[in-house]
């Protein structure tokens, strides 16, 4: 009877831990994360990096023109604010990885 258990205990303990992987996987698969607060009149974007970022842009139509505030290098765990006159049209933020890669929220 034990030699029938000890199989499955190895399977269901296999089987867990590849559950925690992939689990492990999709929370850390954004490189970053973002909070939107208003201010008074300003909108403020936070951003925190969950790892190294290239460079992070935000793109908002304020009063009609297309203003654009940019930072580069950006270290894991550093924290970034754009602060702009609130508007109703949504922002673009931007964030371009080390490796290359672009990431794109409509915030």
């Amino acid at each position: 009877m034990e030699e029938d258990v000890l199989p499955l205990i190895c399977a269901g303990v296999l089987v867990l831990m590849a559950v925690c992987v992939v689990v492990f996987i999709i929370l850390n698969l954004k490189s970053f994360s973002y909070t939107k607060r208003t201010e008074g009149s300003n909108t403020c974007i936070t951003l925190t990096a969950k790892r190294n970022l290239n460079k992070a842009s935000v793109k908002v139509s304020v009063d009609g023109e297309d203003v654009t505030f940019e930072r580069r290098r950006i270290r894991k765990g550093q924290n970034v604010d754009f602060v702009y006159p609130s508007t109703k049209s949504p922002a673009k933020l931007m964030v371009e990885v080390e490796s290359g890669n672009v990431q794109v929220a409509e915030v």
